[in-house]
């Protein structure tokens, strides 16, 4: 009959320690390789006149964050098959901007309407 007491204590040690465990693993482990990992790619898509065939196109630029320039183009509507067959002269034409995502929602929801956060 010990050991039923000794899993009971075990177990409640467990219950009462796995918070604190989840939090100093997340701390010491998964904020540091989140910090450490490079950027993933992303996907950004214009429209534009393209100055070489002067038809109106929307293309799929690949960016990554910070660059100041996108590093290829994935699709673009004047092939309708979706893959690239030009020399791709706009993605020296491109540029990506890079923007900060608002903290705070510029508007607040409220019983009679609505309030801007300005």
């Amino acid at each position: 009959m010990e050991w039923l007491g000794t899993i009971l204590t075990g177990l409640a040690l467990l219950v009462l320690l796995a918070p604190l465990l989840s939090l100093l693993v997340t701390v010491f482990v998964l904020v540091p390789l989140a910090h450490l990992l490079p950027h993933p790619a992303m996907v950004a898509r214009a429209s534009f006149t393209c100055p070489f065939s002067k038809r109106r196109v929307s293309a799929a630029f690949l960016t990554s964050p910070g660059s100041q320039a996108p590093s290829d183009v994935l699709s673009c509507s004047l092939f309708g098959d979706g893959g690239v067959r030009c020399k791709k002269g706009c993605l020296g034409l491109a540029e990506s901007l890079w923007e900060g995502r608002p903290v705070v929602a510029r508007y607040a929801l409220l019983a009679d309407g609505e309030a801007s956060r300005l």
